[in-house]
């Protein structure tokens, strides 16, 4: 897969080539992460969230879209690998399937845009 490619060559250089040999490094052993790896890596999760929130709203599937938001409706008998949670969260009340696809389309789609800001 191209985007596992992707985040191997991003984390190949996270750790520094000689980062056993201290006569090589700083005078503590610490090594600093490169800043553009730093931001590649950011830039990376970036791409894969907001992708997958796209794909959702561009999709023909009328369940992801604002009228109808009821997806969450049906993944949880439909979902590939349920939990012993999962007919618990079925059987939730349908204001709260809304809220867990809009929540979805939030972290999927505008928190992603908090990765590019700079902070310490």
């Amino acid at each position: 897969e191209p985007q596992l490619a992707e985040l191997a060559f991003h984390a190949m250089f996270l750790v520094p080539l000689l980062s056993m040999d201290p006569f090589f490094g700083s005078k503590s052993g610490v090594f600093a992460v490169p800043t553009l790896v730093l931001w590649a890596i950011r830039f990376y999760l970036f791409k894969i969230m907001l992708g997958a929130g796209l794909i959702k709203i561009k999709s023909s599937d009328k369940k992801w879209k604002p009228g109808d938001m009821s997806t969450m409706y049906y993944f949880y008998e439909t979902q590939p690998v349920p939990n012993p949670f999962s007919r618990q969260f079925h059987f939730m009340p349908k204001a709260w399937h809304k809220f867990e696809v809009w929540s979805n389309h939030f972290v999927e789609l505008v928190a992603p845009f908090l990765l590019l800001l700079p902070f310490r």
